[in-house]
């Protein structure tokens, strides 16, 4: 009875499943990472990955469920006891069944996960692989319609347009995947370029017998907290308390995403029932330009050399503790990288870290307490130390500092259910920067908070209201005796949206921004951004049109706001001036195995005279057999 009535409960909820495209209260969780964009991408490809092939309920592993950064230790244990108490989820509505599974979470989880009846592992084939795997190709065109100055001046040697192709095969046990990409400017032809700027491709396996992972190809690679390796972009960001704590110790074949920083090479992971051994090698040309090539200089920045690495880690994992450690060797930098990090929770305890040294004797760390106070109250502390010099590009961290060489800090939050429709999130870091900054020409201290409510009247609507204030230091513009002093920079961020999927299609999303800011003496300033969408979609067309208007004074203050985009293409646009946006998203699946996706996307700024408007089309054809 209980089961039916959670059954019932969800679909009159109007829970749309399996889209694809992630849903509304997905991409709103996912736009808290607007600051990170390399990580939010990542995090993009993980979901929609997930979006595609989803996880079966009844048999899916503690470490997979980690993968969801906005799942918590709690409800993770509560699902397992969950199932094992009932030996199997015959629907996936019973989710809302189980504690800490309130509307919001239910709303994140609900696109992903399936419940299937368990079969028989039958022994792996590679002929079955290829028999019983999904195949697909993407090709992606991006073009400007405007030609900017580095076109007109001569300076990029390419055509104005991007794009790439990506086959992929995808098994359970095995997948594939080849990637060509050339980015807007990057030339096509001789005598710069012989087609596209960048290919790569990866072959994989995981889980036959004692093989965990081996990866052939590009891959990324994340262990501990990530201070000595997290070359994927690892999750975490202040608006979800549990994705401060990173769980991800694997290797994964890299699909998409930055085209500098990864590895390229060999990745193996064997495993035992308690021990795991991966052994790392990478070998790639050395990128000093980031990936874009589009003028005679980033060409030759493109390839200055070999940079190879070699890396192992050792974890042993058991239901209520981790402990691992790793090292890693990077030839460009010359720098050898060690590291310890453990995970273990008791009761409502949960204990985390990872403490890393160079060979130089540079340390850093990152230390977490999260302690579950009521089934409805999270509570987290982290603190944080890196070094000056501890300089690791294959390793992330939470820095704040924008030259990440050097930093102190320590961070408390509170995550507070108060009903199952209401969530309160507040938090406060405070952390000092141990050399120069943005402009600012010594070390400070940074003081930041964050406040939000979302509330979730049902599954697919939502309204979140979110308040960020920022103390920290600037340089004074000048100074008469050549010393430039510092005085207080306060910084306030508004956001209140509203976002709803409802059952006959309709999709509603509204949303105001403000930037409320004052130095020293001067007036208080003030940038403003509001936006709506309107769409509609069913199970062949999926449209989305959005209005912008902006008044933003510079740069510095920039709003930066996620935005739909084609499949498999993640979007974040940084606002300034003054002026008008609009885009008109469309998805059509024709016919089985066919999907075509286009994006018409205008800009106006008044008060630009040189480049007042433009025009960008992005266009996406997929199949899938």
């Amino acid at each position: 009875m209980e089961r039916i009535t959670a059954l019932l409960l969800v679909f009159f909820m109007g829970i749309g499943i399996h889209a694809t495209s992630l849903p509304i209260v997905v991409e709103t969780w996912l736009a808290d990472y607007t600051d990170n964009e390399e990580q939010a991408e990542t995090i993009y490809q993980v979901l929609m990955d997930k979006l595609a092939h989803p996880i079966n309920l009844n048999t899916v592993n503690r470490e997979n469920l980690e993968q969801f950064a906005f799942l918590s230790e709690l409800q993770i244990e509560n699902l397992l006891e969950y199932r094992h108490d009932r030996d199997f989820f015959a629907t996936p509505y019973e989710l809302s069944l189980i504690e800490g599974f309130d509307e919001n979470t239910l709303s994140l989880f609900m696109p992903f996960v399936v419940a299937l009846p368990t079969e028989k592992k039958q022994p792996y084939s590679f002929s079955a692989s290829f028999k019983d795997a999904q195949h697909q190709i993407n090709t992606r065109f991006d073009y400007t319609l405007q030609q900017k100055v580095g076109y007109t001046n001569g300076n990029y040697l390419g055509k104005p347009w991007a794009g790439y192709i990506n086959y992929q095969l995808n098994h359970n046990q095995f997948s594939i995947s080849a990637t060509l990409e050339k980015d807007a400017g990057e030339p096509f032809t001789l005598p710069y370029n012989t087609g596209f700027d960048f290919y790569g491709g990866h072959i994989a396996w995981k889980n036959i017998s004692i093989l965990k992972d081996i990866v052939i190809g590009d891959y990324t690679a994340q262990f501990g907290q990530g201070l000595v390796m997290g070359s994927g972009g690892m999750f975490g960001n202040w608006s979800n308390l549990s994705s401060m704590v990173k769980r991800q110790d694997k290797i994964n074949g890299k699909k998409k995403g930055s085209e500098t920083y990864f590895l390229r090479g060999l990745g193996l992971s064997l495993q035992s029932k308690h021990w795991s051994f991966t052994a790392l090698g990478s070998i790639k040309h050395t990128d000093l330009a980031n990936g874009l090539h589009r003028t005679e200089k980033e060409l030759d920045n493109k390839k200055i050399g070999y940079n190879w690495l070699v890396g192992a880690n050792v974890m042993a994992r058991y239901t209520h503790f981790k402990i691992g450690t790793t090292a890693m060797y990077d030839s460009f930098t010359q720098t050898a990288f060690m590291g310890l990090d453990y995970r273990t929770y008791f009761k409502n305890f949960q204990f985390s870290g990872e403490i890393a040294v160079n060979h130089q004797g540079k340390i850093a760390t990152l230390q977490n307490i999260q302690v579950q106070l009521h089934s409805s109250l999270l509570y987290a502390i982290q603190a944080r130390y890196y070094s000056k010099n501890y300089n690791n590009a294959f390793g992330y961290n939470s820095i704040e500092s924008s030259y990440k060489n050097g930093e102190a800090g320590i961070f408390s939050g509170l995550e507070w259910q108060i009903t199952p429709k209401l969530t309160l999130n507040a938090c406060a870091d405070v952390y000092q920067s141990l050399s120069q900054a943005y402009r600012i020409n010594k070390p400070a201290i940074h003081y930041k908070t964050f406040a939000s409510i979302t509330f979730t009247p049902k599954q697919n609507q939502q309204v979140l209201a979110k308040w960020q204030w920022n103390l920290s230091e600037r340089n004074a513009a000048n100074s008469n005796d050549g010393i430039l002093p510092t005085y207080p920079y306060t910084k306030h961020k508004v956001q209140i949206t509203y976002q709803g999927n409802f059952s006959n299609g309709l999709i509603l999303k509204s949303g105001w921004v403000a930037h409320f800011f004052q130095y020293h003496t001067d007036e208080l300033c003030s940038g403003h951004l509001v936006y709506q969408d309107i769409g509609w979609q069913n199970h062949t067309l999926n449209i989305v049109a959005r209005l912008v208007f902006f008044d933003v004074p510079d740069y510095d203050n920039k709003i930066t706001v996620y935005e739909n985009d084609v499949l498999y293409a993640f979007s974040n646009t940084a606002f300034y001036g003054k002026g008008i946006k609009t885009y008109l998203n469309i998805g059509y699946k024709p016919y089985k195995g066919w999907g075509i996706f286009l994006k018409i996307a205008h800009i106006w700024h008044s008060n630009q005279p040189n480049e007042p408007y433009q025009t960008y089309l992005h266009g996406l054809i997929q199949y899938k057999w």
